[in-house]
């Protein structure tokens, strides 16, 4: 059966992993259990009907899906047309049942495969999938925006334009969320009556008053073409806007990630101090990690080193953390921050957060500084 038309009937949702034992063989059929509903728009809602049949008695006892951008809705067919179904009721053999499968495409791009288990009281899960190409309505070019470094007090412009994958003329807006007071969005339509054009520019403007760090912006936009299935949603795009806004010193990263981390590994992160005031000269900074809070306990101190590496021909140091292993005390995550001490007169002390997890113990290895 093909794409359905939506409906206001309650769907039902259950996320979930786990499953008890269950006897082998399915008591439930479907001729087509997996389907390719083609290419779609990002933000549209799609529905796909799988009708099942009982070849025995059983009842549905559960629909999971593996993830939220989809749910499903039973339905058991009747001579008087289709009615809801209701879990844990008992189907003769020969009974049928329509899986209506709901998809939101909002946020997602490109091949998507998605499942859902439809769970009985007898026999294995009935599996069922459909096959989706989501590519953007809306099109931003250049694709993503270069990341750029100013300096603090300059402001910045970043510029792109925006189609829709289906041509002709389109209204735009900009939504304003997510941006903070000193970056602002213009739209210039290219050509059509100034409300709907085939093409726009859009100016991104980042103020002088922007305070120093390292930041991603989403440039959110909405087209006034309504997205099909989803109530009150329009065809949008949001290409981010990253931007690190420098001082008279400043670190190439906000933030040391270890990842996940063995115990017994040893890795190492480079974070670089560079200097942009042409009256400064640094010198080799000194360097220390310590915790977030001054009180709090710290193992990750016990087995880390930090070392200083000019870069040759500028004026810039190279900071290097190395965790030699992790103390047994570090369970989980763990967090701290290298202190960066560049002895500028504006920007004397710099940080950067560093973090990471420890991997979790193999099944049956002893706790740290238990017994073997």
């Amino acid at each position: 059966m093909g794409p359905l038309a939506l409906t206001g009937t309650a769907f039902l949702l259950t996320l979930g992993c786990g499953r008890g034992e269950m006897p082998q063989g399915s008591l439930l059929v479907c001729a087509e259990p997996g389907v390719d509903l083609g290419t779609v728009h990002e933000g549209s809602v799609v529905e796909h009907g799988f009708t099942v049949e009982a070849r025995g008695p059983v009842a549905v006892s559960e629909v999971r899906s593996d993830c939220g951008c989809s749910v499903a809705r039973l339905d058991r067919e009747t001579d008087a047309g289709p009615v809801p179904y209701e879990l844990g009721r008992a189907l003769a053999a020969g009974e049928r049942l329509l899986v209506s499968a709901r998809y939101d495409t909002r946020n997602r791009r490109g091949l998507s495969v998605r499942h859902l288990s439809v769970l009985t009281d007898r026999g294995t899960p009935l599996q069922l999938s459909w096959t989706a190409d989501v590519r953007p309505w809306l099109v931003a070019e250049p694709a993503e925006l270069a990341f750029q470094r100013v300096r603090e007090g300059e402001g910045a412009e970043a510029r792109f334009q925006v189609r829709s994958a289906a041509g002709g003329a389109f209204g735009l807006t900009r939504t304003g969320r997510a941006l903070p007071p000193f970056v602002s969005l213009e739209l210039r339509p290219l050509s059509g009556d100034g409300k709907r054009a085939p093409e726009w520019e859009c100016v991104a403007r980042l103020a002088t008053d922007a305070p120093r760090g390292t930041f991603s912006w989403p440039l959110e936009l909405e087209s006034d073409e309504p997205a099909p299935g989803a109530e009150g949603r329009s065809y949008g795009i949001a290409p981010p806007w990253n931007v690190q806004v420098l001082g008279p010193v400043a670190l190439s990263s906000s933030a040391l990630d270890f990842g996940v981390m063995p115990p017994d590994e040893l890795r190492r992160r480079t974070v670089r101090v560079e200097c942009f005031d042409p009256a400064f000269v640094l010198a080799a900074p000194e360097a220390r990690l310590e915790p977030l809070r001054p009180d709090d306990p710290f193992p990750l101190a016990s087995t880390s080193t930090v070392r200083i590496v000019p870069v040759d021909g500028s004026s810039a140091f190279d900071v290097e953390l190395t965790l030699d292993g992790l103390d047994a005390g570090i369970q989980g995550n763990f967090l701290g921050r290298l202190v960066v001490e560049t002895r500028h007169p504006r920007l004397p002390r710099l940080e950067a957060l560093v973090r990471g997890v420890r991997q979790p113990a193999a099944a049956g290895a002893p706790a740290p500084g238990g017994p073997p």
